[in-house]
This record gives structure tokens, C-alpha cells and sequence, in this order.
């Protein structure tokens, strides 16, 4: 089993501290030099693992003040950037996808609509289930335009797809829009999520753009509810 990748590493340590009054609201925490040391890294990967706690509003960092802790995290938390995907914020040993359903087709007038592309244009329709140590963690629905995306096979799906499009396609992940709202639970969704039909889910709605402005991904998630966090940071610049 591969180990958790270094970053990951000081972001959950870190995480962990905070919950448990090891690093108190208010104080600093030890200089990157000291984390760089104490982790055995660089401080790039400390900066790395720290500044998702900065995304998530635990931390602040100021030039020439150091990083200070301001309030204790969500236990579920995750961050996601528009071109974070599921391993690369967890770590690949400890998530398993299921593929159900990858085909081409032509697209619906709503996922047209939504990738900016004419009713004639293929997609790709992705429904592949998630698993974070063995346990239910999402069903997803995925739908990308062949004439963006091109090459894509069933063996990307099962690690990181965005991999793929940044690593291989050598594409730029810049946006994404979100949608957020509740439903309840199909006899599909059941059976994936372990779930009772018709109890209350969460479903994330994301359209995720290149740097180019142009749509490529268009995403429905379903979470169950207990297990969802949302969670958003207004900072003044």
C-alpha cells in the first residue's frame, strides 16, 4: 500500500493538532523551517499541506507574521480546487471507484446547455460510484465532450481523470460552478450508497472549465447527508 503523500501528511497532523488544543486558536504555529524539519520535507511541502488549511479558513498566513490558527476545522472537511479530484486530495491507497455506465452518446438538451455545445456533439457519460476506505462515499455522474477531451478510456476512470486531462492532454483546469440541493434517493442510489430509497441526499452540481474558458465538465454527485460538509471562506482583500 503506497503511503500517504508527504503533503498530505502535514495537512492532517496539522488538522489533528488544531482539533485536539495541541496548536490553541490564536497562536502560531511553528515556523516552516521547524515543520520541514519535524516532517523530514521541504518547506514547499509543508507550505503545500498547510495552505489547504488556509483554503479552508483554519489558518492564516501573513507575510513577516508567521501562520496562525483561526478557528478548529470541520472533521469531514475536504478541499477541492476545480482541478482537485478525489485521490489527489485523500490519497489514491484510500479510494476505490466502481464504473456502471461509460458510453458515448449524444448530449441531453440540459448537458448541452450546460457544456456549451450543440445537441449533435458527443459526450462521454460516466456514472461511476466512490469509496473511501472500503465505505461508501459518492455516486457520480459524469458528462465531458469527446471533441475536448479526447481518448478517453475506462482505465482513466479508475484513478484521477483530471490527471489525465492535466498530465497527458496537457489541458488547464481553471473554474468550476457549483449547485448545490437536496433529493432523495432512488432504488440506484440505494443499492450504490447503502441507503434507504427516498432518504434525503446531497447533490453537487459542477460545471468545471478549461483556462480557455471553454466547459468541459459537467457533473451530479450524490452524498449522503450525514457524511456532507459545505463550507465557505469570505476573506477581504
Amino acid at each position: 500500500m503506497k503511503k500517504m503523500p508527504k503533503y498530505m501528511e502535514v495537512y492532517a497532523t496539522i488538522k489533528s493538532r488544531i482539533t485536539d488544543d495541541q496548536y490553541k486558536i490564536g497562536s502560531k504555529l511553528p515556523t516552516g523551517e521547524e515543520l520541514a524539519e519535524e516532517f523530514n520535507t521541504s518547506k514547499l511541502t509543508v507550505k503545500k499541506g498547510t495552505d489547504m488549511l488556509v483554503s479552508e479558513g483554519v489558518l492564516r498566513s501573513r507575510s513577516g507574521f508567521g501562520t496562525e490558527v483561526l478557528r478548529k476545522p470541520i472533521n469531514n472537511s475536504k478541499v477541492f480546487g476545480p482541478s482537485d479530484g478525489l485521490l489527489k486530495v485523500i490519497g489514491e491507497e484510500h479510494v476505490d471507484s466502481k464504473i456502471h455506465t461509460f458510453s458515448i452518446e449524444l448530449p441531453s438538451k440540459t448537458v448541452a446547455e450546460k457544456l456549451n455545445i450543440d445537441m449533435k456533439d458527443y459526450v462521454y457519460k460516466i456514472v461511476r460510484s466512490r469509496f473511501v476506505d472500503h465505505q461508501p462515499y459518492s455516486l457520480e455522474q459524469t458528462y465531458m465532450p469527446l471533441s475536448i477531451i479526447p481518448g478517453l478510456e475506462p482505465k482513466h476512470l479508475k484513478k484521477s481523470v483530471y490527471e489525465y486531462i492535466t498530465d497527458e492532454l496537457k489541458l488547464e483546469i481553471q473554474s468550476s460552478h457549483i449547485w448545490i440541493k437536496g433529493v432523495v434517493a432512488g432504488e440506484f442510489d440505494a443499492n450504490i450508497l447503502g441507503v434507504d430509497t427516498g432518504e434525503f441526499l446531497i447533490e453537487v452540481d459542477k460545471v468545471v472549465s478549461l483556462a480557455s474558458g471553454e466547459p468541459f465538465e459537467y457533473s451530479k454527485t450524490r452524498h449522503m447527508y450525514k457524511d456532507f460538509a459545505f463550507e465557505a471562506v469570505f476573506v477581504e482583500n
